[in-house]
């Protein structure tokens, strides 16, 4: 036994094992299954140990000063002479390092995947104000100058951003006064025609030109009016659309002229409430004006809400389907200087929405308004 002894391991005969049986862990089980098939040996004759040269147990807890002493493994084979075959061997140190990295890679890996995340939030978070801001801009709204904050280039595109808002304020300002020069010299023009042709003897001649300036005088109107509430900026505010939709059918009820609402569930949304009111009431208008009747309905999903008016009218053309939101035209003859469905497409897009009319079969037209749902 001696020749085969080294300063790793010792082996020595004896009629007492140096390791007596006990249930082994499934390691120490493995290890004797593994010396079982090399040597012939049946399993139940191996028993190992393996342990720490102090004696304590192999899987101590690495936090505890124990568990970093060396491993050791104890073994005793039972020979068919009656004698036992003992050793002790020092393990080899891939159990050490197996047990090291299992501990010391998270240890050295989660401080820094905490200072990358926050570094990284450090670097997201800018950008994510800045396109909770950009969001709220497209839908019509103003918001505060952002602070500049996280790396250089944030902080420029920050600045940028800040920049981009105080141009479209000047612009919106200065469009504003031109609209107010605009109304008044255009009125005048026309209320010098309205004396000119007073001064016409021709009864039907002094009528045509009286009805063309009237005509001249509506349309005038109606444009500054649908500029000069593109202008100006209604406040923001949250409101039960629901409730809006239940306003809306009971001031249709109270003028006389019904409209089928079954109702539906509170929904709560963000957006500019006269806006929103007056794009319905254009369309709702359209409806009972050209077919008689209105329905309205309600629904949402996660992404989306959606409003439709429908009626039961002769429908729209599907060639001039897109060409009644341009301003002045209008599918059928009647009242009105045709800007009803322009303004109520501009007020659903500046919410970042989308009108658009659709032929029903076999007979009606619906109106489809949708709304973005933001978080």
């Amino acid at each position: 036994m001696a020749a085969i002894s080294n300063e790793r391991g010792r082996f020595w005969l004896s009629s007492v094992p140096e390791v007596h049986p006990f249930k082994m862990d499934p390691e120490e089980t493995r290890l004797s299954q593994e010396l079982s098939a090399r040597l012939n040996v049946p399993a139940s004759r191996i028993h190992m140990q393996l342990e720490r040269v102090t004696g304590a147990p192999a899987r101590e807890n690495f936090f505890n000063p124990t568990g970093w002493a060396p491993l050791h493994l104890r073994s005793s084979i039972s020979l068919s002479s009656g004698m036992t075959l003992n050793s002790v061997q020092s393990a080899s140190g891939a159990y050490e390092w197996r047990r090291l990295l299992t501990y010391s890679m998270p240890v050295s890996i989660m401080p820094i995947a905490l200072i990358l995340l926050f570094f990284i939030a450090r670097v997201v978070k800018p950008f994510r104000v800045l396109a909770a801001a950009t969001e709220r801009i497209s839908r019509g709204e103003w918001v505060g100058p952002l602070s500049a904050s996280g790396p250089q280039e944030a902080q420029e595109l920050t600045a940028s951003f800040n920049q981009m808002q105080v141009r479209l304020a000047r612009h919106v300002e200065g469009r504003t006064r031109m609209l107010a020069a605009l109304s008044h010299d255009l009125n005048t023009p026309i209320t010098e025609l309205r004396l000119l042709v007073d001064l016409v003897e021709d009864g039907a001649l002094h009528g045509d030109m009286l009805d063309s300036l009237k005509e001249l005088s509506a349309m005038v109107d109606g444009t500054l009016r649908f500029i000069r509430d593109e202008s100006a900026q209604e406040p923001v505010s949250t409101l039960s659309i629901t409730t809006l939709l239940d306003d809306l059918a009971r001031r249709y009820t109270l003028l006389g002229t019904p409209i089928d609402w079954p109702g539906a569930p509170p929904f709560e949304y963000r957006c500019r409430p006269l806006a929103i009111k007056r794009a319905l009431t254009n369309l709702l208008d359209n409806a009972l004006h050209y077919a008689g009747d209105a329905a309205l309905r309600f629904e949402w999903t996660a992404q989306a809400l959606r409003i439709e008016i429908l009626d039961h009218g002769p429908g729209i053309d599907p060639d001039l389907i897109e060409q009644v939101f341009e301003p002045f035209v209008q599918a059928k003859s009647g009242k009105g200087v045709g800007l009803g469905l322009t303004i109520a497409r501009a007020c659903i897009q500046a919410h970042g929405g989308e009108l658009r009319l659709e032929n029903r079969i076999p007979r009606g037209l619906r109106a489809v308004v949708m709304l973005p749902l933001t978080a």
